[in-house]
C-alpha cells in the first residue's frame, strides 16, 4: 500500500500511535485526509493493519464491484466472526436476510399499530413520569430500551417483547458480540474453533433464547398442523415468517435466529438497520438544543395522526418529523467511516488506484456528510433541510429517510444496502412523533 498516501506517522512506531490517537479521535484523522487528498484515495492506520478510505468520487466504484471483489460479508467475518459467535446455521443459510427484504418490508402497514402501541407503552413504563413532572433520564440507555421492545414486538410478538428478561438478554448482546469478535481476532484462522470455546458464550446466550421461545414455537407448530397455512390470530411477527419459511422448528436454532436479527437491529455500526437506538438518543440531542423545532413538529403530528391514526399512510406525510430525523442523521452521524468492505481480490479503482487482496475498505462518510461542495452549510443543524430539497428540486424520493446515494450514505449502498432500512425508518418517525406528541424535553444539567 505505499503507492497510497497516508494520514498521520507512517514508520513502524509512528503508525501504531496514529492508530491508537484514532481510537479516540477518529473523526479528526479522517477529516483531515479528506480534507489534504480531494479526490484521492488515502489510508490511515488501524491497530495490526491499515485501512484504505474512499472519498465520495470512489463510492461508484463499491456500487460496482461485485460481492466476489469487495465483500461486506467478508468485513463482518472478520469484524465480529458470526461462525463462532451465532453459530454456523446464521452463515450457511442466511435465509432471513431475504425475509427482511420481502416480508418484513412488505408488511409494514399491518406491523405499525402493533409497534406504535409497544412504543407507547415502554415510553410510559421506562419514563415512569407523573403529569408535569421533569425527569432527568440516561438517554441511550432509555432509547436502547424502547427500541429492542418495540423492535421485539415485531419480531418475536407480545407477550415476549415485554419479558424483562428476553430484552435484557438482547440489550446485552451488542458488546458481547463485540467483545467476543475483538478476541477472537487476535487468534490466527486454524486456533478460533478451540479459542472460540473459551472465548465466547454462544451456547450459553442461545440455550437461554430458546427456553423462553420453546412453549411459543411449540404452540404455533401445533397451530400449523392442525389448521395449515392460516388460522385465526395467526400472529405477523419475523418468528412466524421463519417457521412459515420451513427450514427450521428447532428452539435453539431460531433462537440463535432471532439474537442475530436483534443484534442486527441495534448493532453499533448499523450493519443492517442503521443503528437505531444512538440515531434516536442524537436526534432527541438535537431536539433538546432546537427547542424552537417542538411545536412546528408537534403541529404537523397532531393534525396527520389525529386524522390517519398510528398508520403507514400517516408516517409517510410527516415530511417535517423525516426531514428532523434525516438531518440529525446527516449532522451527527453514527461513525466517521462507513460502508466496509474487504478485497477478496486484487482491484483497480476508477482513478487507477490500486487495491490489493485483502486490503480493508471504508468511506469517509461524516466527511462527505458535511463536504461543502455537496451541501450548503453543511455544519449548520437544518431541519428542514431534506424537505427544502425536495421542494427545490421535485425529487422527494431521493430525500427521503430511506434514500441511499453517494451523498446520503447513514444506511449504506449498493448491494449490500441495509435490508431493513425500511422498517427502521417506521421505528424512527414512531418513536420521534411519539415522544413529540406526549412529551416535553429539554437538556439536562
Amino acid at each position: 500500500l505505499n503507492h497510497i498516501p497516508s494520514v498521520g506517522s507512517f514508520g513502524p512506531l509512528g503508525s501504531y500511535w496514529t492508530a491508537i490517537k484514532s481510537l479516540t479521535n477518529s473523526p479528526k484523522i479522517v477529516q483531515e485526509g479528506y480534507n489534504k487528498y480531494k479526490a484521492a484515495a488515502f489510508k490511515i492506520p488501524n491497530l495490526g493493519h491499515w485501512v484504505v478510505v474512499l472519498n465520495r468520487d470512489h463510492v461508484d466504484d463499491i456500487i460496482r464491484a461485485s460481492d466476489k471483489e469487495l465483500s461486506f460479508h467478508a468485513a463482518i467475518d472478520d469484524y465480529v466472526r458470526p461462525v463462532y459467535t451465532f453459530g454456523r446455521q446464521i452463515i450457511d443459510d442466511a435465509y432471513h436476510y431475504s425475509i427482511m427484504k420481502s416480508q418484513l418490508t412488505h408488511n409494514l402497514s399491518a406491523v405499525v399499530p402493533d409497534v406504535a402501541d409497544e412504543i407507547a407503552a415502554a415510553l410510559d413504563e421506562t419514563l415512569d413520569l407523573t403529569e408535569n413532572e421533569w425527569k432527568c433520564v440516561p438517554v441511550l440507555k432509555t432509547v436502547e430500551k424502547v427500541v429492542c421492545r418495540a423492535g421485539n414486538r415485531a419480531f418475536v410478538g407480545y407477550p415476549l417483547c415485554r419479558d424483562s428478561d428476553w430484552i435484557e438478554l438482547n440489550m446485552q448482546l451488542t458488546n458481547a458480540i463485540i467483545k467476543e469478535g475483538f478476541i477472537l481476532s487476535l487468534f490466527p484462522k486454524f486456533m478460533l474453533p478451540l479459542a472460540a470455546r473459551f472465548a465466547t458464550k454462544t451456547t450459553n446466550r442461545v440455550k437461554h433464547g430458546a427456553r423462553h421461545l420453546s412453549p411459543i414455537i411449540t404452540e404455533r407448530l401445533k397451530r400449523m398442523e392442525e389448521y395449515g397455512e392460516k388460522w385465526n390470530d395467526k400472529p405477523d411477527d419475523f418468528l412466524q415468517w421463519c417457521l412459515d419459511e420451513g427450514k427450521e422448528t428447532s428452539a435453539d436454532l431460531l433462537a440463535a435466529r432471532m439474537l442475530a436479527i436483534n443484534f442486527a437491529a441495534t448493532h453499533v455500526s448499523g450493519f443492517a438497520f442503521g443503528n437505531n437506538h444512538t440515531t434516536f438518543a442524537q436526534t432527541l440531542y438535537c431536539l433538546a438544543a432546537n427547542p424552537q423545532y417542538i411545536q412546528p413538529l408537534r403541529e404537523e403530528v397532531q393534525t396527520i395522526v389525529g386524522k390517519d391514526g398510528w398508520t403507514k399512510e400517516a408516517l409517510a406525510k410527516l415530511r417535517k418529523v423525516e426531514s428532523f430525523l434525516k438531518e440529525a442523521q446527516r449532522f451527527e452521524g453514527n461513525a466517521s467511516l462507513g460502508i466496509k468492505r474487504r478485497a477478496l481480490k486484487d482491484i483497480t479503482l476508477s482513478d487507477g488506484t490500486f487495491v490489493p487482496k485483502g486490503t480493508y475498505i471504508c468511506v469517509a462518510s461524516h466527511a462527505i456528510h458535511h463536504d461543502p461542495c455537496i451541501y450548503e452549510d453543511p455544519d449548520t443543524f437544518d431541519p428542514y433541510r431534506y424537505m427544502k430539497l425536495q421542494e427545490k428540486q421535485g425529487d422527494s424520493s431521493r430525500y427521503q429517510l430511506v434514500a441511499v446515494n453517494p451523498e446520503s450514505l447513514m444506511f449504506g449502498i449498493g448491494k449490500a444496502v441495509c435490508p431493513g432500512r425500511f422498517f427502521a425508518a417506521m421505528m424512527l418517525k414512531l418513536m420521534f412523533a411519539h415522544i413529540i406528541l406526549s412529551y416535553d424535553l429539554k437538556l439536562g444539567d
